[in-house]
């Protein structure tokens, strides 16, 4: 049996704990494949680290596995879930579930200390549930013998916060603390799925040579990234001082055997294995088209596989799919537009992910100053808590959250969306002939195409007290005070009677429900003051009512 040595952590002490002490293990019932995967219904489950083996989604009837629960897989990779999934068979998952896994928190800091299993298991020791309930992991506990999870949580808490302050210059070193995006950048968001688009064949814009064998017997240790046929880590799988067969950085290697078709951008030079592919751009590359390029490089590299290969001959006939100009040229400009726009809204994820979790941290130490937490460690000792001073405070900024349906919440405090005091509004224009059907309905379905909504963008939502139809004038707009609350569901779960508006490749629907015989009085308002200027001024927005009432200049 594996018994990893705990890390030097401020604990009172640590304990020895079998998995199968604390946990119990399901598997799946049903023998889910990739071709189930269609977007809808549940998250499907397999084993690996890519994505953290989450496939996509499946309605396929099988077993559904509850959130907060942990799954791990025949090599050792341990993930934690807080949301609902189904599970292969054929790849043999484990769901781990337990009273011990109190949050999302607890959950983290429990797969940390499962991180060593990985090196366990492997093609030739599978992790079969009888070997893994035998393995054992060190926890924290108090001086009277428990299970410390106020020191788990407050750990995680810490780490969590080191990362965040490291991201947050590494923002601002590289020009990402405004992340607002230009007019451009949603035209091209917008326009991706229709800009038009042509194959080029990528011997054209690039030149393909293949890389050379060093064996592990022949690697010397050093510093010079060695890239070989692995799905993470940007392909890095070793690091080598050998140096007579070095590319250049600011090149492309895509693997053609084993992990076929997956392409990484490597800014530094690199010693290619053979089973790797490298590209080298025949003009200037840069990050922004380099990852655009590793997207499409992917895309049609999953036609290849372990038996038929993606070699450097197949290689330089093949096409990958760009967008164009009007003549047909490469469309340089749209890509590097539509990366910089995805990292923008990537980031600005994170930073409503970090609100969150300082509100959330907030409470917390709210809560624990009125009354003890039932987690709270016997002897308090103060590095196990995260007192408020410790907190970055929240301010006031200008919240924008870019979606489907847009949140533009001018001069707020995001405290004051999270405690609810905003009454919202929803702005949605509608063509005059289309406005009977539409105001008579009182009740729509509006569709958004994200999944993966920020919790602020749902606070925003559910905070909407009030919809305002708009007919291309200012002077015709109508608003209507809402009768129930908004809720967000799936396609599926939207109840009968409900008009779908927005259906377009959306994933998720808002319920408006409203009385269209009594329009509400909301003063005298300019809607012009919160819409966007151009052809996009009509995309559905949640506002302040504030933002729009005349002589007022929030």
């Amino acid at each position: 049996m594996v018994c990893p040595r705990p890390s030097k952590l401020k604990a009172w002490a640590y304990k020895k704990f079998k998995i199968g002490e604390l946990f119990s293990a399901q598997t799946g019932d049903t023998d889910l494949q990739q071709k189930d995967i269609n977007g809808k219904g549940a998250y499907f489950i397999n084993s690996g680290v890519e994505a953290q083996g989450i496939k996509g989604k499946t309605d396929r009837k099988a077993k559904i596995f509850k959130s907060n629960t942990i799954t791990i897989d025949f090599w050792g990779n341990a993930y934690y879930r807080d949301f609902e999934y189904k599970m292969a068979t054929h790849n043999h998952v484990f769901s781990l579930s337990g009273d011990i896994i109190k949050n999302r928190n607890i959950g983290l800091y429990l797969v940390s200390t499962m991180s060593y299993m990985k090196k366990a298991f492997s093609y030739n020791n599978m992790g079969t549930w009888t070997k893994i309930k035998e393995q054992c992991i060190h926890l924290p506990v108090t001086k009277t013998g428990g299970l410390d999870f106020a020191f788990m949580e407050s750990r995680i808490r810490e780490m969590e916060e080191s990362r965040i302050r490291e991201m947050e210059a590494y923002l601002k070193v590289a020009g990402f603390e405004d992340c607002e995006l230009t007019e451009e950048e949603w035209s091209t968001l917008r326009d991706f799925k229709n800009h038009k688009t042509r194959p080029i064949v990528i011997s054209t814009i690039f030149d393909i040579k293949k890389g050379k064998r060093l064996t592990k017997d022949n690697m010397i240790p050093g510093t010079i990234n060695f890239i070989g046929s692995t799905s993470v880590n940007n392909g890095v799988t070793a690091k080598v001082s050998n140096s007579s067969h070095i590319h250049n950085g600011n090149t492309i290697t895509v693997t053609y055997n084993g992990s076929v078709g997956e392409a990484f951008y490597q800014t530094d030079s690199y010693w290619a294995s053979d089973d790797v592919n490298v590209l080298t751009f025949k003009r200037l590359l840069n990050e922004r088209l380099a990852l655009f390029f590793c997207a499409s490089l992917r895309k049609s590299g999953k036609k290849y596989g372990y038996t038929y290969k993606w070699t450097k001959e197949l290689m330089e006939k093949d096409e990958i799919i760009l967008p164009v100009t009007s003549s047909s040229s490469i469309d340089y400009k749209f890509m590097e537009t539509y990366i910089r726009a995805i990292e923008k809204l990537t980031i600005q994820r994170v930073k409503d992910w970090r609100a969150k979790e300082i509100k959330t941290t907030m409470d917390i130490v709210k809560d624990d100053d009125t009354e003890k937490s039932s987690l709270q460690p016997s002897f308090g000792s103060k590095h196990y808590e995260m007192q408020e001073e410790d907190v970055s405070m929240m301010v006031a900024d200008n919240i924008f959250i870019p979606y489907s349906v847009e949140v533009r919440l001018w001069n707020t405090k995001r405290e004051d969306l999270f405690e609810g005091n905003l009454d919202l509004l929803l702005m949605y224009a509608i063509t005059p002939s289309a406005r009977h059907k539409t105001e008579s309905a009182c009740k729509i379905a509006l569709g958004i195409k994200e999944t993966n909504l920020s919790a602020e963008a749902i606070k925003a939502f559910k905070s909407v007290r009030y919809i305002m139809f708009h007919y291309w004038k200012n002077s015709e707009a109508t608003p209507f005070e809402l009768t129930a609350p908004v809720r967000l569901v799936e396609k599926e779960s939207i109840p009968e009677g409900f008009l779908i508006r927005q259906e377009k490749n959306a994933k998720q629907y808002l319920l408006i429900e409203y009385n269209s015989d009594k329009p509400a009085d909301l003063g005298e308002c300019d809607i012009l003051k919160a819409q966007r200027k151009g052809s996009d001024r009509y995309i559905p927005f949640v506002c302040k009512i504030g933002n729009i009432k005349v002589g007022n200049n929030d």
